[in-house]
């Protein structure tokens, strides 16, 4: 498997970082970027590579929205006013279950019949990016009706947890009204403004985070990715030994760990 294209450090810095001229442990050395990499953003509760976000956010009585992605680069929407934009319902009434999801990326349909036979269909936004191509999807799923109601992207679509058509049709929602009036600090990713309490909810479709990723932050991944190299074949139990005439201490991997977070520390996310 390639290298995630969101990993911290290139194949390439991390072979030159350990000092290693061939290519036999090029597999080992990607698992260590890319598990170093998770621990970098889960430290600082982050992405760090630029990537685009579809977030829901509640704001009612509140006037400061903090975004979860920084630095904020662009914001392409901020949605509100809620409207119904697919309608699904079921096609027989002798189903067991039925049901509808909407997650981040995908719509789900659930569906058990009378015989107890079940399945999952998973229609992703990648595939049907507007929901007049969901609406269709949903329509030629056996079992399930969908009917257009406004076309708009589908990665707008409210999220929705195993809504019930049995007993009675679904609207999945969409915001259709963007939202101006508000001032965004593109380094912390906050909104502002006293627009933003007159709303239960909004949408914020942006892009967030660093094209060249910063060097300490590349050099935190380094770090930590080189512990989990090196560590693979260390016995943690031993922490010094003599060799002869010649006796050395190891470093503890918390004390390692230690030094790469103090590398994090300014990037945390603090809300």
């Amino acid at each position: 498997m390639p290298l995630d294209t969101y990993a911290l450090v290139s194949l390439t810095d991390f072979r030159q970082y350990l000092g290693l001229t061939t290519t036999g442990d090029d597999t080992l050395l990607e698992r260590c970027i890319e598990r170093a990499t998770a621990v970098c953003e889960s430290y600082c509760g982050r992405k760090f590579k630029s990537r685009d976000y579809v977030e829901w956010r509640d704001t009612e009585g509140q006037n400061r929205v903090a975004l979860k992605q920084s630095p904020v680069t662009f914001v392409k929407f901020v949605g509100v006013a809620w409207e119904h934009v697919i309608t699904v319902g079921g096609t027989t009434s002798t189903d067991a279950a039925l049901s509808v999801t909407v997650t981040e990326e995908s719509v789900k349909l659930y569906r058990m019949t009378s015989a107890g036979a079940e399945t999952t269909t998973t229609l992703t936004f990648a595939t049907y990016p507007m929901t007049s191509s969901m609406a269709t999807a949903i329509n030629a799923t056996a079992g399930f009706t969908g009917t257009l109601v406004k076309n708009t992207p589908s990665r707008r679509l409210r999220r929705l947890a195993g809504a019930d058509l049995i007993n009675e049709t679904q609207h999945l929602d969409a915001p259709v009204d963007a939202l101006f009036e508000y001032q965004l600090d593109d380094a912390t990713g906050i909104l502002y403004g006293p627009t933003l309490r007159a709303y239960r909810a909004l949408l914020v479709e942006y892009t967030a985070g660093y094209s060249t990723i910063p060097y300490d932050v590349a050099q935190a991944c380094l770090m930590i990715a080189s512990r989990l190299y090196k560590g693979r074949t260390r016995d943690e139990g031993i922490q010094s030994e003599s060799l002869g005439g010649y006796s050395y201490t190891l470093r503890g991997t918390a004390e390692i760990d230690a030094d790469a977070k103090a590398l994090l520390d300014p990037y945390k996310r603090v809300r």
